[in-house]
């Protein structure tokens, strides 16, 4: 459900939308069907390493909430 809630939300919103990712530790296509690249962009700008299949290792960056 967050998911496909974040993936409505414009590309140019306030809200930091492009953290979140699938539980694969991938990024899921936007419902606009497109989205994709920036939001690995704006993780890797954060710091967020990506192997070279697309995915990112949840056990190191998964935040566990306050």
């Amino acid at each position: 459900m967050v998911g496909y809630a974040a993936s409505s939300i414009p590309l140019n919103s306030d809200i930091p939308w492009q953290r979140v990712i699938n539980y694969k530790g991938a990024i899921s296509q936007r419902t606009s069907g497109s989205g994709e690249l920036l939001q690995q962009k704006l993780l890797e700008a954060e710091g967020i390493k990506f192997d070279k299949s697309g995915r990112t290792d949840l056990e190191h960056y998964r935040w566990e909430g306050e």
